[in-house]
């Protein structure tokens, strides 16, 4: 092919590959968006359904337990299909389960609308890496899979204040709603728009036309298969399975689940209030994201996680001081560092686990943390929390401010368990990888 063909196929790919880009950073936003509703909605929800702490607790688990778990088959599923129409396909089953969950009139219906959304989103990640690596070239990636996450995050930004003052002028049911509507919009834009791959336009891919040769691949299938045994079996992916814990499950618990019946039983705030200081959650995770690969340039990943899990405690510690006299500025901080710290911890297990691993067996660890840490860490926590709650408070609402701080001990005792493992990692000169 000569230069003049290339140069038209390079304009070409730059007019296709940066809606397709858009598309799916908005897909992913629905994510980030659906994770944080029901700190804000919970005061609301369980008043109008009349829902205790175990079951608003139980709406938690079941939401991340199936985003979780479904991660692999929705993956699966995406790979065999095609990232177009799994992407269409889950778009529409978001939109679904958004006007499920708006309809709700009871528990039940409640939580079938929330396990329709953990189906949907779960795959909105998966989509979005098949995507951006087949549109743009293997040296584009790291930026921009980075970008992907940091404005990708920005959804759980609407998921607080915006959310909150839309829902003090309509309610709960007319947002979710709106976002459905918004769901089924984007289904269709994206059936339209987005394209497997650059030959389905006619076109060399990304890194043809740049001039970059592909890896090729030399495992063989059984390596392949012989990798889930062999990874379960490193110490090394036990401690940061363990380490994980303690970064997500801080986060999860309060700011994904709790926060929002805390602020508004133990202070009294109303949404806007709750709204205000829970956006800076949402704004400590899009600068987690975007500030972890910085870090591990210049500590490394494990130096990186261990600062990292230290924090999150002593960020902890100190709202336990104070539970119930903590001002509101306060509160804005420890949320910011809620979030940033999160993301700052799990963005770089992922990049430690590149360091790790081998490519052949990435995949299975990688997926086995993201799976298994999610269901333990956020939703069997979030649930731990719910039945806590219920048993220092005697099921009496509004829940008193010593039922709130005695769950935050098994917040704590995660971060402890959590810097022992990194301590471990970062000092023991054994655990170098899996070979």
């Amino acid at each position: 092919m000569n230069t003049i063909d290339k140069d038209k196929m390079r304009s070409r790919l730059r007019l296709l590959q940066w809606p397709m880009y858009i598309i799916v950073i908005l897909a992913y936003m629905l994510t980030m968006f659906h994770r944080m509703t029901p700190a804000i909605m919970g005061p609301d929800l369980m008043a109008d359904l009349k829902l205790s702490a175990v079951t608003f607790g139980f709406m938690g688990l079941a939401f991340t337990w199936v985003y979780a778990i479904a991660q692999a088959p929705v993956g699966t599923t995406l790979d065999k299909i095609g990232a177009r129409k799994g992407l269409t396909a889950i778009l529409i089953l978001c939109g679904i389960g958004g006007l499920v969950f708006s309809a709700a009139d009871n528990f039940t219906v409640l939580v079938i609308g929330r396990i329709l959304l953990a189906l949907a989103v779960s795959g909105f990640l998966i989509g979005g890496a098949k995507i951006t690596s087949a549109w743009f070239t293997s040296a584009q990636y790291p930026v921009l899979w980075g970008l992907f996450m940091g404005i990708g995050s920005l959804g759980s930004v609407l998921g607080t204040a915006p959310l909150a003052k839309f829902m003090s002028v309509s309610g709960w049911r007319p947002a979710m709603v709106y976002v459905a509507i918004f769901s089924f919009i984007l289904a269709v834009i994206a059936f339209i728009v987005l394209r497997d791959k650059p030959a389905d336009k006619g076109l060399l891919s990304p890194d043809e036309l740049a001039g970059i040769v592909a890896e090729t691949k030399t495992e063989e299938a059984s390596t392949e298969k012989a990798g889930l045994g062999v990874v379960l079996k490193s110490p090394l992916l036990w401690l940061v399975f363990l380490l994980s814990l303690g970064g997500n499950s801080h986060a999860q618990c309060f700011g994904g689940m709790w926060e929002g019946v805390y602020l508004a039983n133990v202070f009294g705030f109303e949404k806007p209030m709750i709204g205000s200081i829970m956006q800076f959650y949402a704004w400590g995770i899009v600068v987690g994201c975007f500030t972890s690969g910085a870090a591990v340039k210049v500590l490394g990943s494990r130096k990186t996680m261990f600062f990292g899990v230290v924090l999150i405690a002593l960020n902890w510690i100190w709202m336990m001081t104070q539970p119930g006299t903590i001002s509101v500025t306060e509160l804005k901080l420890f949320n910011f560092l809620l979030g940033g710290l999160q993301m700052f911890v799990i963005s770089t297990t992922f990049i430690f686990c590149r360091e790790a691993f081998p490519v052949s067996y990435l995949g299975t660890a990688m997926g086995f943390l993201n799976t298994f840490v999610w269901v333990i860490a956020a939703g069997l926590g979030q649930q731990i929390w719910g039945l806590i709650i219920e048993s220092v408070s005697k099921g009496v609402q509004p829940y008193p401010v010593s039922a709130f701080a005695a769950s935050m001990w098994f917040n704590l005792i995660l971060s402890i368990i959590a810097i022992i493992c990194a301590w471990i990692l970062m000092t023991n000169k054994k655990y170098k990888g899996v070979s």
